[in-house]
């Protein structure tokens, strides 16, 4: 009885230092970035609208993490939001739906964000899926842009300014570990 009370403990010891060593090699990378979708009429068919390129400082945000890019396992989307700014009175009402594209040097363009079916009464924040995709070949990269790739069912009367707030988890080996 003893014996198994022993191998149990040893076996929670080990799984929850496991555990943390884990956590130690993961952390978060925030992103932010603005755009304007342009005034216009009311489209069911797709328009563009770009971001200007986003730099990722990725070799300092490792650095502090005592990482590097080339140590990096995986980098992963787990959160990605639109917002208008809240004293401008706009919403998302315009928008019947939305997708959100990632562009990088020598990489083809990928999905990694979307909502359709938007409805009318969204205020001004808009959470969207994400891809589970893995995105570590365009984040160790010095810059990366967005794509929105918008669906409108309402007249945009004047431009709209939006913030996109993108949420990284990533997984890297840290001083050996």
């Amino acid at each position: 009885m003893k014996i198994g009370l022993y191998c149990l403990m040893g076996f929670l010891l080990v799984f929850s230092s496991c555990k943390k060593l884990a956590e130690l090699t993961q952390f978060n990378l925030n992103y932010n970035t603005e755009t304007t979708i342009q005034a216009g009429p009311a489209s069911n068919l797709p328009f563009d609208v770009f971001t200007p390129e986003i730099t990722t400082a990725s070799e300092s945000e490792y650095e502090g993490k005592k990482t590097s890019k080339n140590l990096v396992q995986s980098i992963l989307l787990r959160k990605l939001v639109l917002k208008t700014d809240q004293n401008s009175g706009r919403t998302f009402d315009f928008l019947n739906s939305i997708k959100i594209y990632i562009a990088a040097n020598g990489k083809p363009e990928l999905l990694i964000a979307w909502k359709e079916g938007i409805p009318d009464t969204i205020g001004n924040e808009l959470a969207l899926e994400c891809t589970t995709e893995e995105l570590k070949d365009y984040l160790v990269q010095d810059k990366y842009k967005l794509r929105l790739e918008v669906k409108t069912d309402k007249i945009v009367n004047q431009d709209i300014k939006i913030r996109i707030e993108s949420l990284f988890r990533v997984d890297a080996k840290i001083l050996g570990l």
